[in-house]
């Protein structure tokens, strides 16, 4: 990727925006290199959306998986940040773009970010092939395993039903399972070295089956917005419809909310 400053680039001789994905004129739009009635109809959104990301073809059954994945993670009720900040934002009176834009902008590396972290654990230890390696360089920093644990669910219905999905696809053909098993494979280390079970949770299946069909991990933050959004949309619109005004982080309890901080003076006229 070139570090240039869009100046140097231009000076150059190249144009201010350069794109291989869009060409868009007079009556005409092409993404890459297909006109857009030939798309419409024809492909699904997640066949679009990696076309347009990266230019893959995925085929029906791949495009049906990545749907799934995208059905899978779309709500997890108010308990998930982006979900409450979307709610709390409209009852506080601000457009109903502003509250989803609100809950989209929650999602970053520590909620919403472990698919991505995941998806460079399973393309690193894949290549390497040593999975024992890769984990206890990650455990003796002291840093958290994506992918793996939940802290409300140990059978998370989502993680066995896309593994339920996927079997098919690698058994024939569709996708290699390559990433799945190298999950599964960290599973099991990752439990011996823990000396207890520990579970793949959504965001571990999640990210095996993006790899499967060899998008960038770099892509994971804004795919996982793409299916968030869609929960981000629906809570925000039944608060809006609710009419709650101002419903803030907690209820109004002294219990709720503690002050660590230096205590006042006492006061001289006291």
């Amino acid at each position: 990727m070139s570090k240039r400053s869009a100046l140097e680039t231009f000076a150059k001789g190249g144009a201010w925006w350069e794109t291989e994905i869009s060409d868009i004129r007079k009556n005409e739009i092409v993404i890459r290199g297909q006109r857009v009635e030939e798309l419409i109809g024809e492909k699904t959104y997640s066949q679009m959306l990696v076309f347009l990301l990266c230019g893959k073809e995925l085929t029906d059954r791949q495009a049906r998986l990545l749907d799934s994945v995208l059905v899978a993670g779309a709500d997890h009720g108010p308990r998930a940040p982006s979900i409450a900040a979307a709610r709390m934002a409209a009852t506080c009176g601000v457009t109903f773009n502003s509250a989803v834009a609100t809950g989209i902008n929650m999602l970053g590396d520590i909620h919403g970010g472990a698919v991505e972290g995941a998806m460079v654990l399973l393309y690193e230890t894949a290549e390497a092939g040593d999975v024992a390696e890769k984990i206890d360089a990650i455990l003796a920093k002291g840093e958290k395993l994506p992918g793996f644990g939940h802290q409300l669910h140990d059978q998370d219905p989502r993680v066995k039903r896309l593994y339920q999905l996927a079997e098919p696809l690698i058994s024939e053909g569709e996708i290699s399972g390559k990433y799945l098993k190298t999950l599964e494979a960290c599973r099991q280390f990752l439990s011996k070295r823990k000396k207890r079970p520990i579970t793949v949770n959504i965001d571990g299946v999640s990210a095996a089956i993006q790899c499967e069909l060899a998008l960038p991990y770099e892509a994971a933050k804004g795919i996982f917005a793409l299916s968030r959004g869609m929960g981000i949309v629906a809570h925000a619109y039944e608060e809006v419809k609710k009419g709650t005004l101002i419903k803030g982080p907690c209820p109004n309890e002294e219990h709720l909310v503690r002050y660590t901080g230096l205590k006042a003076k006492r006061s001289a006229q006291t």
